[in-house]
């Protein structure tokens, strides 16, 4: 019997998902880790590796007979993560159900009331889930109202009442110092099916920024973001190499030289790890967060490649989406990483709310210039999640969303009209900017 079995919810067809297989989910790591050092005993299936199959999913149900079970999903993985619960509650109608992750933090209202998910974590999972399990696992009576009553006592949760109304319990304090986490059980996930598996987090939490098309501050409302000791995040990259025997290490922040005196603190670590074989990593942040002094250290340090978020090619879109940086400042990013033998990938989006014909053609005419200073391109479609301020913009204007469920907001799909342009003129204008730029994909995740 297991206390505590996790599932990571996976994309529609992860098999040929160019992105489904390609890390270990670290937030249920991180979660595992944590409710093991807690006493609980912790089992997990990244179902990205496995594909989503339910006489599988039974059967792990069946065979553990847990007394929680925990699912991770993001909105793509919605739809997929609610029919995990129901074959699990339907094989163990008295193991609790729980949902977390970024969409169920941000939709929990909505996800409290489907029928076979119990509980939804908001926020944080890690400190949430080991304070649920020391209600709920080993529980051997029946006093529903001393159950509620400790239910109450647990921040960061949210559930539908005996009236049944939704009740969320009070916020959940951050964790103020990520080093306080043990690090993530990598040994519950095949690392060897992944193809990279040494994704590595230097922190954790929100952003100072306020792109439009992104959630995170959502999720981490105080915004703030929390960075590891650089020393400790060495001897996590170190047991990596050496005791895992990976060549390559990827930092999963999406802003990594957020902070540049703890990002050169952690460089200078890196240099000084005894690997027995050669070693890379890779990282992705801002073009305004990079300068050539800084390239030059990541790269000699041992940073092989980086990606940029530029998202568009028109300075005045690219005003529209709340990010606050310039074109040249792309140009000058990308120009130097490529100097210094990085592999660069400039990630842009289609299409933008305000874009036009005009500023799509500009968009193509961008990506070719980034793409001669020694940029790959990729581009995914714009998509409203819960939390963006642009699905506040699709419930409030004339922007038209064409998608029948969430497993349809995957960045693969046109689902979102503009101001400007209809579906198939927005239709004709990517074929023409795939052809102009030459790209080998339509999209890429």
């Amino acid at each position: 019997m297991t206390d505590v079995l996790l599932f990571n919810a996976p994309v529609e067809q992860p098999r040929g998902s160019a992105h489904a297989g390609l890390h270990p989910p670290l937030g249920l790591g991180y979660i595992a880790a944590v409710l093991r050092d807690a006493g609980y005993s912790v089992s997990a299936r990244d179902l990205n590796v496995t594909g989503l199959n339910p006489q599988l999913i039974r059967r792990v149900v069946s065979r553990e007979s847990p007394a929680m079970v925990g699912i991770s999903a993001h909105t793509e993985t919605y739809p997929n993560g609610l029919e995990i619960a129901d074959l699990a509650k339907a094989e163990a109608p008295t193991t609790a159900v729980v949902m977390g992750g970024p969409h169920a933090s941000v939709t929990y209202e909505q996800t409290a009331i489907e029928p076979a998910v119990d509980y939804v974590v908001r926020g944080e999972g890690e400190y949430a889930m080991r304070d649920l399990a020391s209600v709920l696992v080993g529980r051997d009576d029946n006093d529903q109202d001393e159950l509620v009553a400790e239910i109450e006592e647990v921040p960061g949760l949210a559930y539908v009442s005996a009236d049944g109304n939704v009740v969320a319990t009070p916020e959940r304090s951050m964790i103020e110092n990520p080093d306080e986490l043990p690090w993530p059980a990598r040994d519950l996930f095949p690392l060897e099916l992944y193809e990279k598996p040494g994704n590595v987090l230097f922190s954790r939490g929100g952003c100072p920024f306020s792109c439009h098309f992104c959630a995170v501050n959502s999720i981490w409302v105080d915004r703030a973001r929390r960075f590891r000791n650089p020393e400790a995040v060495a001897q996590e990259v170190e047991h990596l190499l050496v005791d895992h025997g990976l060549r390559q290490i990827n930092f999963a922040d999406d802003t990594f030289t957020l902070r540049r005196d703890a990002v050169l603190e952690l460089t200078h670590r890196l240099e000084a790890i005894e690997a027995p074989f050669p070693w890379d990593w890779t990282c992705s942040t801002r073009v305004d967060l990079v300068d050539r002094e800084l390239l030059e250290q990541l790269a000699h340090a041992g940073c092989s490649g980086i990606q940029f978020g530029v998202e568009t090619g028109s300075q005045e879109i690219l005003d529209a989406t709340g990010k606050n940086i310039t074109l040249d400042q792309a140009r000058e990013a990308v120009s130097a990483a490529a100097e210094f033998d990085m592999d660069v990938l400039a990630s842009f989006m289609f299409p933008h709310p305000d874009d036009t014909e005009s500023s799509i053609r500009q968009q193509a005419e961008f990506m070719r210039e980034i793409r001669e200073l020694g940029a790959d391109i990729s581009i995914a479609f714009t998509t409203p999640y819960p939390g963006t301020t642009y699905a506040e913009m699709t419930a409030e204007s004339d922007l038209e969303v064409a998608a029948d469920d969430w497993n349809e907001y995957d960045a693969k799909h046109l689902i979102m009209s503009t101001r400007n342009l209809s579906f198939p003129e927005l239709e004709e204008l990517f074929e023409e900017l795939v052809r102009d730029v030459g790209l080998k994909k339509r999209v890429t995740a």
